[in-house]
C-alpha cells in the first residue's frame, strides 16, 4: 500500500513538473491545449494522492487502535500515530490547495482575468509543497511501517505487512 501511495504521489510530482515546463514553454494555442491536458492529469493525480496519504494515516490510526484496545502500552503507540498524522495533514493539506489554486487560477489567466505571474507563482509554489509533502510522506511512512509491524508482534501476528 505505501508502495502504491509513494509511487502516486511521485507520479503527481512528475505531472506537475511536466505541466510546468510546458507552461514556460508555450508557444500557440497547440502548446497551451497541452499545458492545459497536463494540468488537468497532473492536478488530479496529485490531490488524488495526497488525499489517499492522509486517509492512510487515518485508517492506520484506526487499527492501531483497534487492535491494542486493552493493551497496556496502547496508549504509546496511539500517540506514534497521532504525531505521524500531525507531521503528515498540514504539508499535504497545503499541497492540495496549491494544486487546486494554481489548477483555478490557471482558468483566470486563460481567459485573461488574471495576470500570468500570479499563476506561475501559485504553480511553483504548489510543485514544491508536493515534493516536501512527499519527502514527509515517505518518512512517515517508513516509521509507520515499522509501528505496525511492532503492533502485530505485540498482538500475536508476524507483520503487518
Amino acid at each position: 500500500m505505501v508502495l502504491a501511495l509513494l509511487t502516486s504521489s511521485l507520479m503527481g510530482i512528475l505531472a506537475l513538473g511536466v505541466t510546468v515546463y510546458l507552461g514556460f514553454s508555450i508557444q500557440g494555442g497547440a502548446g497551451l491545449a497541452y499545458h492545459f491536458l497536463w494540468a488537468l492529469f497532473a492536478t488530479l493525480i496529485a490531490v488524488l494522492a495526497q488525499c489517499m496519504s492522509m486517509f492512510y494515516f487515518i485508517g492506520t490510526g484506526k487499527q492501531v487502535k483497534d487492535l491494542l484496545r486493552s493493551h497496556p502500552e496502547a496508549r504509546a503507540f496511539i500517540e506514534r500515530t497521532r504525531e505521524f498524522k500531525s507531521k503528515v495533514f498540514l504539508p499535504a493539506t497545503l499541497a492540495i490547495m496549491l494544486t487546486m489554486a494554481a489548477w483555478i487560477v490557471g482558468g483566470g489567466v486563460d481567459t485573461r482575468v488574471l495576470p500570468v505571474w500570479i499563476h506561475t507563482l501559485l504553480a511553483l509554489m504548489a510543485l514544491s509543497a508536493n515534493v516536501f509533502a512527499f519527502w514527509r510522506e515517505f518518512r512517515c511512512m517508513s516509521e509507520n511501517n515499522v509501528l505496525l509491524d511492532q503492533v502485530a508482534v505485540l498482538v500475536g501476528g508476524t507483520g503487518a505487512r
